[in-house]
């Protein structure tokens, strides 16, 4: 059975960039696992100038990665790299949020809410991929609304590789969805109350009910939970 899905409509390099992005959330092509053009193209009966294109798009979110006379792969982060990652992230993260409780409307805080939201319905629904795909969407739109651009676009190429692993974490059932869904709620209360010491104290909050326990469980590296998803 193909990993991946055809692609059957217009906009091939974005549609096979989320079809590639989607088999990697949910385990389907493992981290560090080499992504050879032509396979690429043969299995999802594109051409290779279309794959080249797809993951040029990837690598710039971080998530994979191509190296000179070598070929791309998947990123896959040791436990120190996913630690400088996530502490990158963190602070980068803090001021985003800061900058953006100055400055969001109503009608933002509406579309956070409703973020919010289908996280919780994707999590209760076990869809690992959609859950961590709208965790990201959460937490890239606070990034969009703080107004930086530069903020944004580093938050994404350090993060995407983050969320991946989240996805598996989830499958592992090393995610307590319940404490994530509620520091994700917490931070939604502090950008209402824009205090920026509070908003501070929620992302780290959020932080460490994320990521606690993959950092405490002493792996090696990101491979040590990559589950494949569960097929019918």
């Amino acid at each position: 059975m193909s990993r991946l899905e055809p692609i059957v409509a217009a906009s091939l390099k974005t549609q096979v960039a989320q079809n590639i992005r989607r088999a990697i959330f949910c385990g389907r092509i493992g981290l560090g696992e080499p992504l050879r053009e032509m396979h690429l193209a043969r299995e999802l009966r594109v051409s290779q100038p279309t794959i080249r294109e797809a993951l040029m798009e990837l690598e710039r979110e971080g998530l994979v990665k191509r190296t000179p006379n070598v070929g791309t792969a998947v990123t896959n982060l040791s436990t120190s790299e996913f630690r400088d990652r996530l502490e990158i992230r963190k602070t980068l993260e803090q001021m985003a949020a800061v900058r953006a409780a100055r400055a969001m409307t109503p009608e933002q805080f509406t579309e956070l809410e409703r973020l919010l939201d289908e996280i919780s319905r994707q999590s209760k629904a076990n869809s690992y991929y959609e859950s961590a795909h709208a965790d990201l969407e959460f937490h890239r739109y606070i990034w969009h609304c703080s107004g930086s651009e530069v903020l944004e676009t580093t938050l994404v190429q350090i993060s995407a590789p983050v969320f991946a692993f989240a996805s598996l974490l989830r499958s592992a059932g090393l995610h307590d969805l319940k404490r994530v869904m509620n520091s994700h709620a917490a931070i939604v209360q502090a950008l209402r109350n824009g205090r920026a010491r509070d908003i501070e104290k929620a992302v780290l909050a959020h932080f460490e009910n994320s990521y606690d326990a993959f950092l405490n469980s002493g792996a090696e590296d990101c491979r040590a939970y990559a589950q494949p998803e569960p097929r019918p």
